[in-house]
């Protein structure tokens, strides 16, 4: 009878491999158009854009060349989602002073920051940012669309806030790859 220890070790291997071992395949960075991102927001998102296009808010608000999409979606549910590099900027809860609280949150073993503005009667239904600020760059899920009285993990958004967590930890929102 053949040894098979050799054919063994070789499938173990591959195993390993394949579920994310030290030889595992590097994450692919997504292309940082505003279709790119979409694409990476709809692994997260169950419900479909009905439109996407460039979000350059947090270019212009940051000086900085800092590549978003904007989707819209159904029941004026919006989502942003940017990466920008690392900045100071009340827009990331650097300070407090842009948004009536930011707090910190963990999602799956990041942590994250969670801002929010409230309704503004007549004004504005209010905004919510979930944050991941990395080494070096900051990623960035903006909604608006509900009324945000109060805690949004409170609050049946159209996007919810554990969404927008997945989305801004996605390593394939990066930096590095657009350069």
């Amino acid at each position: 009878m053949r040894d098979r220890r050799p054919l063994v070790a070789l499938v173990a291997a591959l195993f390993l491999a394949a579920c994310g071992g030290p030889d595992a395949p590097a994450v692919v960075p997504a292309e940082l158009t505003p279709d790119g991102i979409a694409e990476v927001v709809a692994d997260h998102v169950e419900r479909e854009p009905k439109d996407v296009s460039a979000w350059d808010v947090m270019t212009r608000e940051l000086e900085v060349d800092a590549p978003g999409a904007a989707l819209e979606y159904g029941s004026g549910d919006f989502l942003g989602v940017a990466v920008a590099p690392t900045t100071d900027s009340p827009l990331v809860c650097a300070d407090t002073s842009f948004f009536d609280e930011c707090v910190d949150v963990e999602h799956d073993g990041t942590d994250l920051v969670l801002a929010w503005q409230e309704l503004e009667p007549e004004e504005d239904p209010g905004v919510v940012y979930v944050i991941d600020r990395r080494d070096g760059e900051d990623v960035v899920a903006h909604y608006s669309g509900a009324s945000i009285e109060g805690d949004p993990r409170e609050i049946d958004l159209g996007i919810s806030v554990d969404e927008m967590a997945e989305i801004v930890t996605d390593a394939r929102l990066t930096l590095g790859g657009s350069e």
